[in-house]
């Protein structure tokens, strides 16, 4: 879980390059080395790929209503003082953003379950003999 929570904080650096990445790349950068330090076992850095994945599926998420131009309407038009506003956005194209956080969380859940399995030419370890029974 820990290694997702460092994918997203390198996702979003790099999404927000320009802007504020650079004071949100330290993050993910300290956590990095302490994962890679103190974590038990490296399959369990295969969240990294699902943590990449969640930005562009939020992005993905935010621009649902795609259709170019948004624009809405709110106030109320009187005769003597008129108080609407209108706001106008340009909304992404939510498709290519799916695909991209879908496959990034697809291939980290993939390679982590396929990590997990034993090939079936070695034996499973006997647990009786590691804790000296």
């Amino acid at each position: 879980m820990a290694w997702i929570v460092v994918g997203v904080g390198y996702a979003l650096a790099f999404v927000g390059a320009l802007s504020i990445g650079v004071f949100v790349l330290p993050i993910p950068v300290v956590l990095t080395v302490l994962l890679a330090r103190y974590q038990p076992s490296p399959r369990s850095a295969l969240g990294l790929l699902c943590g990449l994945g969640v930005p562009p599926l939020y992005v993905a998420y935010l621009n649902r209503s795609y259709g170019g131009p948004a624009c809405a309407t709110s106030g109320t038009v009187t005769l003597q003082e008129p108080n609407v506003v209108h706001e106008c956005i340009q909304a992404l194209d939510p498709w290519p953003w799916l695909a991209g956080g879908a496959l990034l969380v697809a291939a980290g859940c993939a390679l982590f379950i396929s990590r997990r399995r034993v090939p079936s030419g070695v034996p499973a370890p006997n647990r009786q003999a590691q804790h000296g029974r």
